[in-house]
């Protein structure tokens, strides 16, 4: 695996930390989804750095990848904010269909309990 970062951005709260890596997928046991593994490493290297005070996502937006980390990410208020948003203005679920909330609980269950 190869791990390099890029501080794009410095504030008085901290840095805007980009860090970008590669893994090279031939040495995995087999059976093993190369996909399966690049997610674990992304979803527990996001883990550790919430748990030392980082944030998922600086400007970019949070998406489908990153949205089991928004519950961590953004207090309820905000949570709930957004929710009544997207269920007033978007109530088919068409713009950015499926990002950042969960359609329902099974869903997140599922997505969840993938790692």
């Amino acid at each position: 695996m190869f791990v390099s970062f890029r501080i794009t951005q410095l504030y008085d709260t901290g840095a805007a930390v980009y860090v970008y890596f590669t893994m090279n997928y031939d040495n995995l046991e087999p059976g093993v989804n190369p996909v399966d593994a690049y997610e674990d490493i992304e979803h527990r290297s996001r883990e550790v750095t919430m748990q030392y005070g980082g944030s998922v996502s600086h400007h970019h937006g949070v998406g489908k990848l990153r949205k089991r980390f928004m519950e961590k990410t953004i207090s309820p208020v905000n949570f709930d904010l957004m929710k009544g948003i997207k269920d007033t203005l978007d109530p088919k679920n068409i713009f950015g269909i499926n990002n950042t909330i969960y359609k329902d609980e099974k869903e997140k269950a599922e997505d969840l309990d993938h790692n």
